[in-house]
């Protein structure tokens, strides 16, 4: 990870880069609700998860509700 902003944490590699090699749209969709879901159990509010996709970076990022 990587801190872009005092409210944006970015993930710089992918976790599943294989698999998004091949459907990306399909793995950052579960990778977005993954981390999405996450956040929630976690009951924290004032994070959010959000789909931005970057070349050669994770298509998710954490970012201050």
């Amino acid at each position: 990870p990587e801190r872009a902003g005092p409210a944006l944490l970015r993930l710089r590699n992918c976790p599943f880069h294989p698999l998004a090699a091949r459907d990306p749209r399909l793995v950052c969709a579960i990778n977005h609700a993954f981390l999405a879901g996450f956040l929630e159990g976690l009951d924290a509010p004032a994070a959010e998860a959000v789909l931005a996709p970057r070349p050669g970076a994770c298509c998710v990022e954490l970012r201050g509700a």
